[in-house]
């Protein structure tokens, strides 16, 4: 009975380290109080404008972009465990400190230096992933991962709803706490992975395997390509934060009413997440991603129906069925292509500047967002969002095929940097358990 069940959810034979990376992954997502509510925090809290609340999350994200691509590049080169437990605790500080301030100027600072604590844990992160989980099952397990960011984000919009109604102070203390309990599940169950490298040719002749720069990250065309499209919806999703919220609370829905949806999408990943990943491995990586998009711009789109309607609350709902679907559908993939399409003494980079093209995103997304939504009119995000959407299925399409072709090699030269790092005498990292 249990193997049967392991099999239907997809969840055997993964490494020990994983598991724990899983542990500390559900740990910080379940007190991540602050970005979802920073939004109505400003505006309904503090009495900032629509376009203000849109500046902190841009200026929150493009520190995020900073410390993307310096923390894997920190990744690569100092580990991925100091790096990871560094912007723990730093994003800990800096939670604090923006949630007690509310002058204009000491919001903007700590908004930025918090972006940029907080996200140089996530390469570093999916670089301990990619380390310790061979290419095959890359996929399922960037999907486990994501079910337990969606999870914890369940849970803690059910409680930062009710938390907010009595104090938005304390939203941020619990985001803090959480983030030092995960801190110390890294410092005390996850080792390090960085793969130990020898100083022999790389098997497509490109130099030493223990080479690299982020020069290098840059004159990768697939990868590039790659990241332009995740851009693209990148853009789209980063309203579920910024815009959605604010019109919820323009159509007269309170804190809790948007708490209540927004678990909706982390229950919804919870239930659907495995089994609809085990479904869809068997299609191609393209497919499954331009359907996305597809869907991704159709759910944003969805708030356009309140005018007709007349039932927010159940059109904003709908919305956040249909965009989860896409997102099911869009970010596990995505996360394992990219891990796979990056040389392993180079993974942490990769995975930086994957986190920057969503960090950019974010900058982009409210920056835009915000504006339009106070100086053109409410529809003009919903039907940018389904543009963009339509637009970008069918170049999901090219880089799959392309992207294909460029995996297989890769895995073929990452199975011989492993016999060379076995003939040399290193330990590899923790392979998977059948």
């Amino acid at each position: 009975m249990r193997g049967r069940v392991l099999r239907v959810l997809d969840v055997g034979g993964l490494p020990r380290v994983f598991w724990w990376v899983w542990v500390s992954t559900l740990v910080a997502r379940t007190g991540a109080f602050v970005a979802p509510f920073l939004s109505y925090y400003l505006t309904r809290s503090l009495g900032y404008s629509a376009a203000f609340a849109g500046l902190v999350a841009a200026l929150n994200a493009a520190g995020a972009a900073v410390s993307a691509v310096v923390g894997g590049v920190l990744a690569d080169r100092v580990g991925r465990r100091v790096t990871l437990l560094g912007a723990l605790v730093a994003s800990a500080v800096m939670l604090v400190a923006l949630g007690t301030v509310h002058s204009v100027g000491l919001i903007v600072v700590l908004a930025f230096l918090a972006g940029l604590a907080n996200n140089a844990s996530r390469p570093a992160t999916g670089a301990i992933i990619a380390d310790v989980v061979p290419s095959a099952d890359r996929g399922r397990a960037y999907a486990l991962n994501y079910w337990a960011i969606n999870l914890g984000f369940a849970v803690a919009m059910v409680s930062a709803g009710a938390v907010a109604a009595h104090s938005y102070t304390l939203l941020f203390v619990g985001d803090a706490a959480a983030n030092l309990a995960c801190a110390v599940v890294v410092y005390v169950k996850i080792p390090e992975t960085r793969p130990v490298l020898v100083p022999n040719e790389s098997p497509s002749g490109g130099g030493s395997v223990n080479g690299g720069t982020l020069a290098d990250v840059l004159r990768d065309r697939i990868f590039i390509g790659f990241l332009g499209v995740v851009l693209l919806g990148a853009i789209i999703y980063s309203q579920s934060a910024t815009v959605q919220p604010i019109m919820m609370g323009d159509d007269g829905l309170s804190p809790g009413a948007y708490g209540a949806v927004a678990a909706l999408n982390g229950i919804l990943i919870g239930v659907l997440q495995l089994p609809v990943t085990t479904w869809i491995r068997r299609y191609t990586d393209g497919s499954v991603l331009a359907v996305s998009s597809l869907l991704m711009g159709v759910g944003f789109a969805i708030p356009l129906l309140v005018a007709t309607v007349g039932h927010p609350m159940g059109v904003y709902a709908a919305s956040v069925v249909v965009w989860t679907l896409a997102e099911i559908g869009t970010t596990p993939p995505q996360m394992a292509l990219g891990a796979n399409l990056s040389p392993a003494h180079l993974r942490g980079r990769y995975q930086g500047l994957m986190t920057l093209a969503w960090s950019f995103a974010g900058v982009v997304g409210p920056l835009v967002g915000g504006w339009a939504l106070s100086n053109v009119g409410r529809g003009a995000v919903p039907w940018a969002s389904l543009v963009l959407g339509i637009a970008a299925a069918p170049v999901w399409l090219v880089i799959g095929r392309r992207a294909g072709v460029r995996v297989r090699v890769l895995r073929a030269e990452e199975a011989r940097v492993m016999e060379l790092v076995a003939e040399a005498g290193h330990a590899a990292p923790e392979p998977a358990r059948s």
